[in-house]
């Protein structure tokens, strides 16, 4: 591998960035040969170009796409060359806002569906490490806790507080930030009075219409542990199928109108 390629692809996982590296498997285009390599990140951004610019247009939509569905494969640039796409993740977290009834299978089921769980609640009773063990636990008020906090594209974020002054508190400092995913329990007048807050506090529509709510698939959820479930198969939905596709079976059961 190319020391520059390899510099940048060390420096990527040791931020936790997730990224595609683009093997040229096979080429009969010249001078691109077998072995070549190219790096695409989240934003588009390319390090190792082709020399062709349709060909790095090609190699960017088709690692943008392999990079929202989570997975790698192999594709090929008309007929000229043979290219594997190979996502390289870096560790799904998943950061609850508030420790209360819900949180507690929440937590237990995203780690058994591979989330690094992270729980906050300024409640020191509620956010206790014997409630939540394999997660982090911090128990601070929200908003200097988020404020300090990394996110990033491989975050995704539950806000289920106790009450909407704490949801606004957490939504305000979470929204400005990259996430992959961000969730919001309540009634549907809790949350239209939640955004409406936001949106006269400055929050750009189009951030809050990223905001999924009501959280969950509908399964007829009723208990926490219920109410957790469906929570955690949207997430895995995220995860595996990328937001759009998420959305769109949120439009098609009628969540998303």
């Amino acid at each position: 591998m190319d020391m520059d390629i390899l510099a940048h692809v060390n420096a990527l996982i040791e931020k936790g960035t997730t990224f595609c590296l683009v093997t040229v498997v096979a080429s009969s285009l010249e001078p691109v040969s077998a072995g070549q390599k190219s790096i695409v990140v989240a934003d588009g951004t390319i390090t190792g170009s082709f020399g062709y610019d349709r060909a790095d247009q090609y190699v960017r939509s088709q690692a943008l796409m392999y990079m929202s569905q989570k997975k790698s494969g192999i594709a090929w640039f008309e007929n000229d060359l043979e290219l594997f796409f190979n996502v390289i993740a870096s560790e799904t977290r998943l950061l609850i806002c508030g420790a209360g009834h819900i949180a507690v299978p929440l937590a237990q089921f995203s780690v058994q569906a591979g989330f690094q769980v992270t729980v906050l609640d300024d409640r020191p009773d509620f956010a206790a490490a014997t409630r939540f063990p394999d997660c982090a636990v911090i128990a601070q008020e929200f908003s200097p806790a988020l404020k300090n906090m990394k996110l990033g594209p491989n975050v995704f974020v539950v806000v289920i507080t106790r009450g909407h002054e704490h949801d606004t508190e957490c939504l305000q400092e979470i929204l400005p930030k990259q996430t992959e995913y961000i969730g919001l329990i309540g009634s549907r007048r809790r949350v239209r009075f939640v955004l409406e807050m936001l949106r006269s506090e400055g929050i750009p529509k189009k951030r809050l219409n990223d905001v999924f709510t009501p959280i969950g698939i509908p399964i007829g959820a009723e208990s926490p542990v219920e109410i957790a479930l469906s929570i955690v198969a949207e997430l895995v939905c995220v995860r595996r199928k990328g937001w759009q596709q998420a959305r769109a079976l949120r439009a098609a059961i009628g969540i998303d109108q």
